[in-house]
């Protein structure tokens, strides 16, 4: 049994270093920006890529419970929280806490402080989404680490993992464990998911792991809520290897996006020679010259390029690569798309030079300006 006294505190200092030292290291390294996901991207034991860009506070909060067997028939709650934060690029730096976990005996509080690293997304071409994670569990005294793997087949996403504990579960010297697991689109707001996981080494007293759930997209916001079951207690990456007792709950994920709270926006004036699609407005004499096509991406509640130049005649692309939808609301009479579902894009194009300021209407802390200029032959 592990000795909880305040002297064996110091694994929490080391912990920290040791996720310190990782994040610094990967710093140096550079690579396209993740998509940060909802639980409607995953199953209920697989994070799979969880990275939020810098500025983004990501708070996921789980609460499971468990009734013990008749007569007492006694609730247990299992909460366990995961906050993170991007730090440069595709890297984020967090922490797990589960305030009544049973990995490791007569230790209820369970820290587990991680990075994570995102390098490559099928957003970005490539075929598979990969994220590497590196932590420190403070209950286990064990040096722990993920990489990862997501595909999507239309409405299909696969997800695995494979994980190494450098000292499991405080009782075991280095050991491993393999996950699998799918979510299938329903609608482009709910989603069905499960999930398996087991030790490579798994003695006959313990057991795999398992969950299944509904994965639901809060509508035209950031948040995001899984009603599962499973056989885990908190979310940590040696708590998702090895299985317990059955317990049901759920999963809230609130992405604070902190610029947001930066000041009120207010809706800034457009200056343009010609509004497009004004009543009194008359489109421009164009050139003859083929128009460009700019893609504006979409992504992490962030129009990706938020101040673009183009010329007059040319078209923008907004691409939505974000799991809920979004508009592009022009501050002055000019151009208004309706919603932008997951995936999906929405065109325009600027035939009047001057600067166009526009906005998300469900989230106006998003605003980006496009600056129209005179096309040259």
């Amino acid at each position: 049994m592990k000795d909880c006294s305040p002297e064996t505190s110091s694994p929490w200092m080391s912990g920290v270093g040791l996720a310190a030292l990782w994040a610094i290291g990967l710093l140096t390294l550079s690579a396209p920006n993740a998509v940060a996901q909802s639980v409607a991207q995953r199953t209920p034991n697989l994070t799979n890529g969880w990275t939020p860009v810098r500025g983004v506070v990501q708070f996921n909060f789980t609460h499971r419970f468990d009734i013990s067997d008749a007569p007492l028939r006694k609730l247990t709650n299992t909460p366990s929280f995961q906050v993170a934060t991007g730090v440069a690029g595709p890297l984020s730096v967090g922490f797990i806490y589960g305030s009544n976990s049973d990995l490791v005996p007569a230790y209820p509080n369970e820290w587990e402080w991680f990075t994570r690293w995102s390098p490559i997304s099928q957003d970005g071409g490539a075929p598979v989404d990969a994220s590497l994670q590196a932590g420190w569990n403070v209950a286990a005294e064990s040096f722990d680490a993920e990489l990862s793997a997501a595909r999507d087949f239309g409405p299909l996403r696969i997800l695995v993992a494979g994980r190494a504990f450098s000292h499991a579960f405080y009782e075991d010297t280095a050991r491993y464990a393999v996950a699998g697991g799918a979510a299938f689109r329903l609608l482009p707001w709910l989603s069905i998911a499960g999930d398996y996981a087991t030790l490579i080494d798994r003695a006959e007293t313990e057991r795999p792991v398992w969950g299944a759930g509904l994965q639901l997209t809060v509508p035209t916001t950031p948040h995001s809520l899984s009603l599962h079951a499973g056989n885990v207690g908190t979310g940590s990456l040696e708590g998702a290897s090895r299985g317990s007792h059955t317990r049901w709950g759920f999963e809230y994920t609130v992405p604070i996006t902190l610029g947001r709270y930066a000041g009120a926006r207010t809706p800034r004036h457009v200056t343009a020679e010609r509004v497009q699609n004004a009543p009194d407005a008359q489109p421009a004499v164009l050139p003859s010259r083929k128009p460009d096509t700019v893609v504006v991406t979409i992504r992490n509640f962030k129009y990706v390029r938020d101040k673009i130049t183009i010329n007059a005649g040319d078209v923008i692309v907004w691409r939505n690569a974000d799991p809920v939808e979004h508009t592009v609301q022009g501050d002055a009479a000019g151009f208004d798309s309706p919603l932008v579902e997951p995936r999906q894009d929405w065109s325009h194009s600027f035939t009047a030079p001057g600067t166009y300021t526009y906005h998300c209407k469900p989230h106006p802390f998003m605003t980006a300006e496009i600056r129209v200029r005179e096309a040259k032959p």
